[in-house]
């Protein structure tokens, strides 16, 4: 049958299968708060309030007081040490940051309550202690330039009295603020500059509105003890607005930046402006002083500023998921908070996906511009970035977008000796950019150092590079490339010492192409004896030692391009391979050479666990749907895991087992990288109250459904059952026969160690097997003689060892008694000889 998954397939809220975010979340989605003793720096990691230490940069506490992504955290002014935050569903959290009972101590307002009236999330806050209002900017469904500024009154935050400020103000950080004295509100809008007086009833106060010519405003700040505001545009120039409540405001302009202004923000005095953007420069501007001084090379574009009330630090969120600590007197670099870094400015997030390092048992992924990353998903912690291109990070420039080389496949040895990396380039302007690079591992100084560069390894986009898993013993492992130029590329290890000193490089040792087809996707088997690559639609086999073409699969109703290829593991599975296309997820028998198979489902990812034979295939609906790759039934399933489907995941080996009750969770952890850049791990809800039969109720109604859609051929049907089904509780139990010699036991049980132990399209002949095949299942022949004979000679023996075991108890006797006299004489026979 072919199933095909519907997303209205739905579980309780009390899941089965519940996705868990690991610290390896972005850091800078929100702009950062600096506590007001300077000790502490509170930020966002989706609905996760983190908090850490400025000096040391460790996280020191985490709360979860949300349900969805918090989209802000402030200071509530009414008691100290106590904070607001709100999330995207308008959910309000007072809490203390110090209090151990912190359950006990939360405060939650909604401020969206009916959805269904009000289809709108929250973007921004701004809490007014002095007003006791709370500003929010709702985003409606339908759009996605402006949104609303609504206002709530405190106490209560009520949502039926809340009154509409303004209809069009932009959305995104850092688009409307209100004055420290609570006089003024302002936003920007598509126009320019927006201004609201003073006072709790805004809707009778007067409106200000400051238009601007084509240089559209980006960004705005508050002075915190005088009635200026500081704007930037996107030419990168800054605006000072003085009297900005009147008609004809006084300016002063600021000019540096070549791109646009992201943010800004004043010192706790006022007398420092801080700006940043794309520059990768954090710029201070003296403002009484009329200087300015520059931060450069901070690695990546900031996103946001913010200062300390104490003016001992200034942090400055980057693109890349870290936040620079700078001393604000010294103006110099005091350290970095690093999450998961990762690059915004790229096309697709994390292009090399997870990869597996045995070695430190990392994770290997992409991190900022050209490098990679080595990541301890256990302990939740960056161990340490590798330069790949080592080229320095080209800033874009105003009318003209500037490409980067960036990494786009990594591959690891299995001994985590060796590192495979391919960056890529393309301009539209020059010639394309394509390098191969193998990296070696010193153990001496545990460092990676650059063996081999291969510039252009294939014509076009190189689509997969995977090192052998097993090599010969005492030999490097192959590596094998695949590309759009429609080539394999098998590379080897060469040894080029010469009187300097042993050396190796990296070359090309074979080449195959098929029909002249695109290679999309490479994998190698378990035991390094079997390549599998995707031309096309079509599945080939490759023999790694001479790139000589074993075998293809294929089925004419079959024409989306492979995208991912997975030898099975585990007992039952080393002849099955799995291949992903854009719609059908495909099992292959390898002996039988046939499709197994398959299920219509709309994936963006598949993993397989190399401990088990489980594998897992993520669908666009945010589906998850593990499986066993020699059979189409389920392991289990889980609908709507998260927000936004995953782009890549991996089964990461745990350093104990876990004592979940499922096995595909045992012994490896599922984890994943979605959209939004959060890296999160599948968790098993042992503690979940649903019944066994409600579960099983909802997998019969999957199935139901699934089965009366309709086939895309008559024979699809029969394709995707299990074609053989194994009953354990009946077990046929046949001795062997006299008139023929055959030992049926000994025979299943020999052919099915065979074909186990044996290699996909390299099992041995079975005429090297004959002479142990026949010993196994044929018995000798023997005459009626010759067995008197055979049970003759066991009795003699039988016999002659009862004759030497009485021998051996007489003399034993004797020696005890010899032992017993000597004991009880009194020596008087030795006396007189002695005497003598």
């Amino acid at each position: 049958m072919d199933v095909d998954v519907k997303p209205c397939v739905s579980v309780d809220d009390k899941r089965l299968i519940h996705s868990v975010q690991t610290a390896g979340g972005p850091l800078v989605n929100i702009k950062p708060l600096i506590s007001t003793d300077s000790k502490f720096l509170l930020t966002a990691s989706e609905r996760n309030i983190k908090v850490f230490g400025t000096t040391t940069g460790n996280l020191l506490k985490e709360f979860i007081h949300h349900e969805a992504k918090v989209i802000g955290v402030m200071p509530s002014g009414i008691v100290d040490d106590q904070y607001v935050s709100c999330d995207e569903n308008g959910v309000v959290c007072f809490w203390d940051l110090h209090n151990e009972n912190r359950n006990e101590e939360i405060q939650k307002f909604a401020l969206i309550r009916n959805e269904k009236k009000l289809k709108s999330k929250v973007v921004s806050f701004h809490f007014c202690a002095k007003l006791k209002i709370l500003f929010a900017v709702h985003q409606r469904d339908n759009e996605t330039q402006k949104g609303y500024l609504l206002k709530y009154m405190f106490p209560p935050l009520d949502t039926i009295k809340h009154s509409v400020v303004s209809p069009d103000v932009l959305l995104g950080p850092g688009q409307f603020s209100v004055s420290n004295s609570g006089d003024y509100l302002a936003h920007l809008s598509p126009e320019g500059l927006v201004i609201y007086g003073v006072g709790v009833k805004l809707q009778d106060c007067k409106r200000r509105r400051h238009l601007v010519d084509t240089r559209f405003l980006t960004c705005l700040a508050f002075h915190p003890t005088q009635d200026v505001i500081a704007t930037g545009d996107i030419t990168g120039r800054i605006v000072l607005w003085y009297e900005f409540a009147s008609a004809t405001p006084t300016k002063m302009e600021l000019h540096w930046h070549m791109l646009p202004v992201v943010d800004l923000a004043f010192s706790f005095t006022g007398n420092v402006l801080y700006s940043g953007g794309g520059e990768s420069v954090l710029v201070k501007w003296q403002l009484t002083e009329q200087k300015r001084y520059f931060l450069p090379r901070l690695g990546m574009r900031i996103k946001f500023i913010a200062t300390d009330t104490l003016n001992n630090y200034v942090v400055a969120s980057l693109s890349d998921n870290g936040i620079a600590v700078i001393s604000s007197k010294e103006f110099r670099f005091e350290g970095i908070i690093q999450g998961l870094s990762m690059n915004i400015e790229r096309s697709r997030s994390f292009p090399a996906g997870i990869i597996y390092d045995p070695r430190t048992r990392a994770i290997i992924l992409n991190g900022r511009m050209g490098h990679v990353q080595f990541y301890d998903f256990h302990h939740s912690s960056q161990l340490y970035h590798l330069d790949i291109t080592m080229n320095n990070f080209y800033t874009q420039e105003r009318f003209e977008v500037i490409q980067n080389t960036d990494v786009e496949q990594v591959a690891i040895s299995q001994d985590g000796h060796w590192l495979a990396t391919f960056e890529y380039r393309e301009d539209l302007q020059a010639s394309s950019e394509l390098r191969l690079k193998f990296w070696n591992f010193a153990k001496e100084d545990q460092n990676w150092y650059l063996n081999t560069s291969i510039e252009m390894p294939h014509d076009k986009f190189v689509n997969g590079i995977m090192f052998q898993p097993t090599p010969a013993a005492g030999q490097t492992p192959l590596c094998v490339s695949c590309g759009d130029d429609g080539k394999l590329k098998i590379w080897k290890e060469n040894d080029t010492s010469d009187l300097y000193g042993k050396k190796s490089s990296w070359g090309c040792s074979g080449t195959g192409f098929y029909r002249h087809l695109p290679a999309t996707a490479i994998c190698i088997s378990p035991d390094g004896s079997l390549i599998a690559a995707g031309f096309g639609s079509i599945l080939t086999f490759w023999l790694p030692e001479n790139c000589h073409l074993k075998g293809t699969l294929s089925q004419p109703y079959l024409t989306e391009k492979i995208k991912q290829i997975e030898f099975g593991h585990g007992e039952g599975c080393g002849s099955m391979v799995v291949t992903r296309t854009e719609n059908w997820v495909c099992s292959w028998d390898l002996f039988t050479c046939t499709l197994y198979w398959r299920v219509s489902i709309s994936s963006t990812c598949l993993a397989a666990d190399p401990l088990s034979s489980h594998m897992a295939v993520f669908s666009k609906n945010c589906h998850v749907f593990v499986f066993e790759p020699h059979s189409s039934k389920l392991v289990t399933w889980q609908c709507n895991i998260d927000t936004c489907p995953a782009i890549s995941a991996a089964f990461i080996p745990r350093l104990q087992k876990s004592d979940s009750t499922a096995s595909w969770n045992e012994q490896s952890a599922l984890i994943y990288i979605n959209e939004n850049q959060t890296l999160k791990t599948l968790h098993v809800n042992e503690d979940s109250s649903i019944p066994n039969d409600k579960i099983d109720r909802s997998m019969r109604q999957l199935v139901l459904e699934t089965d009366a859609l309709p086939a895309p051929t008559p024979f699809s049907a029969l394709i995707a059952q299990t074609r053989t089904s194994y009953d354990t509780e009946i077990q046929t139990q046949q001795s062997g026969s006299a008139a023929f010699g055959v030992q049926l036991e000994k025979s299943t049980a020999l052919i099915q160690q065979v074909l186990n132990e044996a290699r996909v399209y390299r099992i041995d002949s079975f005429a090297h097997m004959t002479s142990e095949f026949c010993k196994q299942i044929i018995p000798e022949a023997v005459t009626s003689k010759e067995i008197q004979e055979k049970e003759d000679f066991v009795t003699k023996i039988k016999e002659s060892e009862n004759v030497h075991l009485k021998t051996k108890k007489k003399v034993s006797k004797r020696r005890k008694s010899k032992v017993k006299s000597i004991a009880d004489s009194d020596f008087s026979d030795l006396m007189k000889v002695l005497a003598i």
